[in-house]
C-alpha cells in the first residue's frame, strides 16, 4: 500500500514537472530518458548489495558503504552533466534558467 502511494506521488511529481518544463520551452525527450536511466542505474548500485550480501555477512557494511560512495559520486556527476545539457536552442540548462528568471524580474511591477 505504502509503495503505491510513492509510486504515485512519484507520478505526479514527474507529470508536473514535465508539464512546467514544456510552459518554459525546456523540455527535451532525451534529458528525460537519461533522467530515468540515472534513477534506474542508481536504484541498482544500491539494490545489489542488499540483494547478494547476506546481511550477516562481514562483508555487507563495506559493500553497502562503497555502493553508497558510489551513488552519491555517481550523483554529482549526474549535477554537471545535466548543467550543461544543450537543450534544441543551442542553450545551456543555466543559460535557459536564467534568461527565464531575468524575464520573470522583469514582468514584475516595479515598487
Amino acid at each position: 500500500m505504502v509503495w503505491g502511494l510513492a509510486v504515485l506521488v512519484q507520478i505526479v511529481v514527474i507529470v508536473s514537472g514535465i508539464r512546467q518544463e514544456q510552459r518554459a520551452g525546456l523540455w527535451s525527450w532525451s534529458k528525460f530518458v537519461f533522467a530515468l536511466a540515472f534513477g534506474a542505474m542508481e536504484f541498482l548500485i544500491l539494490v545489489v548489495p542488499i540483494t547478494y550480501i547476506d546481511l550477516h555477512s562481514r562483508y555487507f557494511v563495506p559493500a553497502l558503504s562503497a555502493a553508497g560512495i558510489l551513488a552519491a559520486l555517481n550523483f554529482l556527476w549526474m549535477i554537471i552533466v545535466a548543467r550543461r545539457w544543450r537543450l534544441p536552442d543551442g542553450r545551456t540548462s543555466i543559460q535557459a534558467y536564467r534568461d527565464q528568471q531575468r524575464i520573470l524580474h522583469e514582468q514584475q511591477p516595479k515598487r
